[in-house]
Order: C-alpha cells, then sequence, then structure tokens
C-alpha cells in the first residue's frame, strides 16, 4: 500500500512539473527545449555629426558577441559570424558586443592600435520559435592621437622633424612620412595611435618633439590629455619671427552612425546541428520578421 501511495505522488509530482513547465515552452512535446532565434542590429547616435564613423556588415561579422541570461554567459565570446543565434526561451538576455578586445585596441597594426567600439543591449526575453531583434547601441570606447606637421615647419626644418611619445612603451613615433600634411592642398591626418583609457575616462601621456634643420636643433616636450571617444591632434608649425616651434591641440569627438542589421539568416548557421543545449536550431525563419536594411 506505501509503495502504491509513493508511486502515485510521484506521478502526480511529474503532472504538475509539466504543466508548470509547458506553458513556458521550456518542456514542449517531445520532452526537447524549446528555442527562438535573436537578430543584431548594431546602431549608433548623433547622425546630425559630421563625422561618423559606419559600422559596415564586413566589421560587424567580426564583433566579439557574448550572450549573457542573467549574471550567467550562455555564449561567447565568439565572432558574430561563427555564432549560433538559437537560445532556449527564457527572460533576462543581454548581448554585449566589442569589435576587438582591450589588448588589440593597442597591440594591433603593429602598436598604433585601432578603433573600439562596444555596446550593451538591453534585457529581453526569447519565444518559442521566433526571432527577436536586439539593438545594441555602440560607441567609441578608446581615444585617438595624430601629430600634423604644417608646411611652415617642413619648409625650415628640411631635415627631420619627429615626435616621441616618452610614456608609451609601444615605440610610437611620427616623422614627415607618417604625420599629417598638406596633399594637394587638403589637410590628412597621418598616422593615428589608439590609446585605451582608465575609469575616470582619460589618459595624458607624453611627447618628445625634435627639428632638426642646417645644424640647429629644436626640442620641446609637453603632455596630451586623451579623452574617450575624441581624436587629438598635435599640430606643429613653425614661428619664423621668433625661430620658434609652435604647438597647438584640437580635438575633435568620434561617433558610431549607423545601423547594421544581423539576422540568423545572415550568420553562418551550424546546417542543423545541435547547439549547446543538445536541440536542433534548424527551423526557418519567416522573412518578413527579419529587417535586412542598412541606414548609412
Amino acid at each position: 500500500m506505501k509503495n502504491t501511495l509513493r508511486i502515485l505522488v510521484c506521478v502526480l509530482a511529474i503532472g504538475c512539473l509539466y504543466d508548470c513547465t509547458s506553458d513556458t515552452g521550456l518542456f514542449p512535446e517531445g520532452g526537447e527545449l524549446a528555442n527562438g532565434k535573436v537578430e543584431l542590429a548594431f546602431t549608433g547616435s548623433a547622425p546630425t555629426r559630421s563625422t561618423t564613423t559606419t559600422i559596415s556588415k564586413e566589421e560587424a561579422n567580426n564583433f566579439l558577441i557574448t550572450v549573457s541570461k542573467g549574471d550567467s554567459i550562455v555564449r561567447g565570446p565568439q565572432t558574430l559570424g561563427s555564432m549560433n543565434m538559437s537560445f532556449p526561451v527564457g527572460q533576462n538576455y543581454s548581448v554585449y558586443a566589442e569589435n576587438c578586445s582591450e589588448s588589440d585596441a593597442e597591440t594591433s597594426n603593429n602598436y598604433w592600435g585601432q578603433k573600439r567600439f562596444v555596446g550593451t543591449s538591453g534585457e529581453f526575453g526569447i519565444n518559442k520559435g521566433e526571432t527577436t531583434k536586439v539593438r545594441i547601441p555602440m560607441s567609441v570606447d578608446n581615444a585617438s592621437m595624430c601629430v600634423f606637421i604644417d608646411p611652415s615647419l617642413s619648409n625650415y626644418f628640411k631635415t627631420s622633424c619627429t615626435v616621441s611619445l616618452s610614456q608609451v612603451d609601444r615605440g610610437l613615433q611620427w616623422t614627415y612620412q607618417n604625420a599629417g600634411k598638406v596633399v594637394n592642398g587638403v589637410e590628412t591626418d597621418g598616422q593615428l595611435a589608439y590609446f585605451n583609457l582608465g575609469a575616470d575616462s582619460t589618459r595624458t601621456v607624453t611627447y618628445s618633439i625634435m627639428a632638426v634643420a642646417d645644424g640647429k636643433t629644436v626640442t620641446k616636450d609637453g603632455q596630451l590629455v586623451l579623452k574617450r571617444a575624441k581624436c587629438s591632434r598635435l599640430r606643429l608649425a613653425y614661428d619664423s619671427g621668433y625661430f620658434n616651434l609652435t604647438i597647438s591641440t584640437s580635438q575633435e569627438e568620434l561617433y558610431v552612425n549607423s545601423e547594421v542589421t544581423f539576422g540568423p539568416n545572415d550568420i553562418i548557421q551550424d546546417q542543423g546541428d545541435t547547439d549547446a543545449s543538445g536541440n536542433n536550431d534548424d527551423f526557418h525563419t519567416d522573412e518578413s520578421e527579419v529587417d535586412y536594411d542598412q541606414y548609412n
């Protein structure tokens, strides 16, 4: 009798568990987890600004994506182009995206670094058999610096002019070859250097200038405060009246201005193989659900 009662209790408990979870899609028919898919839209801001960066689909394809559910990482960091975009149904999902790591932001391009984009979505839910569009606002996370050598200086200091960063252990140096200059009447930035920043979103770098002409050498040292999402320009010129090398600085704000949308069908899927939960993700998304437009 006792064994029969225990069996009856177990059956009732299993039945209650099925009733509680089947509505959420966690245990649908067949006993497998129900999945939904995610579509990512990388967006920018400040569309009225003239100096903006547009994220191309090729760039976004290589973004590092981390998908979390609450405080737990579900998938990633992994490149978007290789990520399985099918996930178990549920709430409290979020996505973190970056185009490169902090280390790569300073070591790539022979240690001149690269512009770093980061973005985090708000929390969202995934429903069974549906595609959820998730917007990720992207912004520039680091700072850049360049040197412009005015013709007034290059015409006088014909031998050489170098600008070195004495407090940066990356061997960065600007010369006539890679500094910004006037080309066909148009000013160019030349070589850009990118820097990670501290918690206060600024970083101070110390530079040294040495210009040589006809046996005369002029040297100057100074500091430049770099700020998040801004490009700082160090402009060098020559004041002939005072035989002096003059220095001026300016900053230009850097914005992301674009929307690039990646639907599940834009991404290299696993051709019906099972996902991390052991489920086949090879169901088809209605094309009408996916917005493939780009706004540049």
